[in-house]
């Protein structure tokens, strides 16, 4: 059983892993001729024809127009076809290529409005038929069908969920290479676009807030996240972004020289950081955002007894978060201190108990020690949250593995208050269906009539 354990980094972006320094993507000229050219070999197997002028109709609100030509999707091995094998099938087909890989072209609103008079609840149907596609993992045809979808229907949601599809894509390049940076270039484009066009969306402007936080350039991070926090309703979102917000400008403290140090962290540049952060804490000892700065590089040369120590003396300091803890428990299991680790570990999750790292990891170390039970309390606490993340997935896995017991539906925890219950069904009783006609089980609510 092999498991990564994983560090949740600095700043706080909670569920992702700690990653190599990596700038802002840049629009690459590289980047572009490649999609141009995937773009033009997908087109090559539309044809284009007219209407005859019978066709001519009013569907609604949309007037079909014989004179504006309508491309036709040859079916595949087919390089012509004949009249009589056109349907209205392959006509949307073809219009839906356009739609989605070529939104610029000049009859690009004439096929939308024809699709969307042909079958308005397209773009619904069309985003399940993604959704279904990318579960399957057949990546090209869910692009396509989320890149129609966005094309047909803009909405805040559709450039959230064609990003997304594109970060997911990036995260398939485990070496971090020319496909990363490709589909993570294709994500933030995505996402500045849809900003673009619904200016200050709120959720839009949280999702590339936090695309930019993942990628570690603070500053642009911070940006889009004053604006998401200048729109965003009051609600349990905005307090978490507030939260992550505060916790930035804490540790960042506006000083220079401190953001010179995390730059050069984030640059594996951990010995020139570690020598500004001892001048720093010269003249500032009790700032507790340099002993975290300090804990971190350290941590990072794997010198974990001292970094350890820089972590403990950020507590001294009256500092508490489930960032500290985590990294004491990844210093001290690595100096043979797993017991010591559950226990930080344990503390990180009290204070920050959605967060699916620190649950994961727990679950991790007891499932490693075949702690069993507490493995499976930790591991349905993080499937509650989001069961589908990969690294919950592959826990669930090995705890099957390791148990022999197969994992149904995640466990969620339900509390009744028996008072109000009662007051709520005073006159329906508890009832269980039997097995046989007849041998129902009914139990109505009797109050305690207990003599003084």
């Amino acid at each position: 059983m092999e498991q990564n354990f994983q560090p949740t980094g600095f700043p706080l972006e909670l569920k992702v892993q700690e990653l190599a320094p990596r700038p802002a993507p840049q629009v690459l000229s590289s980047i572009q001729d490649y999609s141009m050219t995937q773009t033009n070999k997908i087109l090559q197997d539309l044809v284009f024809i007219r209407l005859p002028s019978s066709m001519e109709r009013d569907l609604g609100d949309f007037h079909i127009d014989p004179s504006i030509e309508i491309p036709v999707q040859l079916p595949a091995g087919k390089d012509s076809l004949e009249s009589t094998e056109i349907s209205i099938e392959l006509l949307v087909a073809g219009m839906l290529k356009i739609i989605a890989f070529d939104p610029d072209h000049k009859n690009f609103p004439y096929y939308r409005d024809f699709v969307l008079a042909v079958q308005a609840d397209a773009p619904e149907e069309l985003n399940l038929a993604a959704i279904s596609q990318e579960q399957k993992e057949n990546y090209d045809f869910a692009e396509e069908l989320f890149l129609t979808v966005n094309h047909l229907a803009p909405q805040s949601a559709t450039f959230i969920n064609l990003a997304t599809f594109y970060s997911k894509r990036a995260s398939l390049d485990t070496s971090k290479g020319t496909s990363y940076d490709f589909y993570q270039q294709k994500a933030m484009e995505t996402l500045k676009e849809g900003v673009t066009l619904f200016e200050d969306d709120a959720p839009l402007l949280n999702e590339l807030g936090f695309f930019h936080l993942y990628q570690g350039n603070v500053e642009i991070a911070k940006e889009y996240l004053d604006r998401f926090l200048e729109v965003a309703e009051d609600d349990e979102k905005r307090e978490h972004v507030q939260k992550i917000m505060g916790d930035i400008n804490n540790k960042l403290n506006n000083d220079k020289l401190l953001m010179q140090a995390y730059d050069q962290i984030q640059m594996s540049k951990e010995e020139e950081a570690l020598i500004n952060l001892e001048d720093y804490l010269k003249e500032s000892p009790k700032v507790w955002n340099a002993w975290f700065l300090k804990g971190w590089a350290l941590r990072r040369l794997q010198k974990f007894a001292d970094a350890e120590k820089a972590f403990l003396a950020c507590i001294s300091l009256g500092e508490s978060s489930s960032d500290i803890y985590n990294e004491l428990a990844i210093c001290a299991l690595e100096t043979g201190k797993k017991d010591l680790a559950k226990n930080y570990l344990n503390t990180a999750v009290d204070l920050d108990e959605k967060n699916i790292t620190l649950l994961s990891n727990l679950a991790y170390l007891h499932l490693q020690d075949e702690e069993l039970d507490e493995a499976r309390e930790f591991l349905e606490l993080a499937r509650n949250i989001d069961e589908k993340d990969p690294v919950i997935v592959r826990l669930m896995n090995d705890y099957e593995q390791t148990t022999g017991e197969k994992l149904s539906s995640p466990i969620v925890q339900q509390f009744v208050n028996t008072a109000e219950l009662k007051e709520k069904d005073k006159d329906k009783p508890f009832h269980i269906e039997g097995t046989e006609e007849g041998n129902d089980l009914e139990v109505p609510f009797e109050e305690d009539e207990t003599e003084e």
